[in-house]
């Protein structure tokens, strides 16, 4: 019997084993930090255009055309200024990763 080899029985010993109650574990709230480069203002140059439709980005600048689609978890809001905010919509640990990299 290969079980009683790896149990110890082949040299005397005897092992039991007895049911043991589960441990429960409480789980902690992560609270969500803002992102201190997600707070920071971006300003853009005058010679730079910036069309926002909901998640969809799109920059027009002298050096070319870019676009990005921003996930549902950051909201982009404009100034009148020409200065862009990038803030979270949600309070998750996904919207937390999210704003810090947009």
């Amino acid at each position: 019997n290969l079980r009683s080899v790896f149990l110890g029985e082949r040299n005397g010993l005897s092992v039991s084993s007895a049911p043991v109650p589960r441990v429960g574990f409480l789980r902690k709230r992560i609270e969500c930090k803002e992102s201190r480069i997600g707070k920071q203002p971006i300003e853009v140059p005058k010679n730079v255009t910036i069309t926002l439709e909901g998640q969809d980005m799109k920059v027009k600048g002298p050096l070319g055309e870019l676009s990005l689609i921003y996930p549902r978890e950051v909201k982009v809001d404009r100034d009148e200024s020409g200065i862009i905010r990038v803030k979270k919509a949600v309070e998750t640990r996904r919207a937390n990763q999210m704003h810090g990299l947009f």
